[in-house]
């Protein structure tokens, strides 16, 4: 069985944190801006929720259930999965040494990888010695092209990592890995047309992958374990920033069903400073193809007050909220592949 803790797996902790911003970082309910010094907890309810996903318009994969089973928006990227790897050609840093299949990086640096519509991404001042790789990640007007709508996004900015492995008769095996960004990272999304359609920037701090068994399936006695102590998300639209900090996800593979299973948790803010907790009701399964079978997260603000984000089934990451118990409806339709 694949340990599947590699570029899909920061795909699906990527859109699990931007959608954990829906849950209450939006824009209404008193508006942007700086908050209090003092730290409070949110009201989560569907205005707040509601504001939010119409202000990210695209980046937070939240959609309902419909009879047609189509997306009724195309524009189905979001920040972090394009930039943590929106196919299986992004390895590389994020990736490396994740699996049984895939070793460590070593001291030839990999080739620079081109986009689809311009662009690369690739690695800059490399260092390897004693299987210890330092390097960032830089992308450069890196553009992917959506086959469906024919959007583009493009990428720019960097992560600087330490890669730190096990040298083996068959190679170094990554045991941790742990990363920054240098530059901000940005995107930026265009229609077939040309006519830009949205854009936001990133950052993050203390990006830390541990692997339980390197080279092999993680246990539940020796999970493998992300962390990430603060990541901030800006809208280019508005200028609003949302912040998620201390997340931690750990993963185990189950052999008898060929599944990772993960769990995870973190705290989110609205941009006026008021805070949520995010807890796994069920753990997020995943089969040995990549594809999502299941998992449902728990949003929890003030006097009571949460959300529920239920995965959807399928390739890609998908979900349906609840607020307070009431579905929300004022979002796409879930695609279907």
């Amino acid at each position: 069985m694949r340990t599947r803790f590699d570029s899909s797996t920061l795909k699906i902790l990527g859109g699990v944190v931007v959608a954990a911003g829906a849950v209450a970082l939006g824009a209404s309910c008193g508006g942007g801006g700086g908050g209090d010094d003092e730290e409070l907890p949110t009201a989560i309810d569907m205005a707040s929720v509601t504001a939010f996903v119409q202000d990210l318009d695209g980046l937070v994969p939240v959609c309902q259930v419909g009879a047609t089973g189509r997306m009724q928006s195309a524009r189905v990227f979001k920040l972090l999965p394009a930039l943590a790897g929106s196919s299986a050609r992004t390895k590389g840093v994020l990736a490396a040494g994740a699996t049984k299949r895939h070793l460590a990086l070593t001291a030839t640096p990999p080739a620079d990888s081109l986009g689809d519509c311009g662009g690369r991404f690739g690695y800059r001042n490399y260092s390897h010695v004693n299987g210890v790789t330092t390097a960032t990640l830089a992308f450069e007007s890196y553009c992917m092209t959506d086959s469906a709508s024919g959007d583009k996004v493009t990428v720019n900015g960097g992560v600087a990592f330490v890669n730190t492995a096990t040298v083996t008769a068959s190679g170094p095996i990554t045991t941790r890995l742990e990363a920054h960004t240098s530059t901000a990272l940005s995107v930026a999304t265009r229609d077939a047309n040309g006519t830009a359609l949205d854009s936001a920037t990133m950052a993050f701090d203390g990006f830390e992958m541990v692997f339980g068994v390197p080279g092999g399936d993680p246990t539940p006695a020796n999970p493998n374990v992300l962390r990430l102590r603060e990541m901030t998300m800006t809208n280019g639209a508005n200028g609003k920033t949302y912040r998620e900090t201390n997340w931690e996800m750990r993963q185990v593979n189950n052999a008898a069903t060929g599944t990772s299973e993960f769990t995870l948790g973190g705290r989110g803010y609205r941009s006026n400073g008021q805070y949520f907790d995010i807890f796994t009701d069920e753990p997020l399964v995943q089969n040995d193809s990549g594809d999502l079978l299941g998992g449902k997260l728990r949003f929890a603000g003030s006097n009571g007050s949460n959300a529920v984000a239920t995965v959807v089934p399928g390739p890609i990451l998908q979900v349906t909220m609840t607020i307070n118990g009431t579905p929300l409806t004022s979002v796409p339709v879930c695609a279907v592949e």
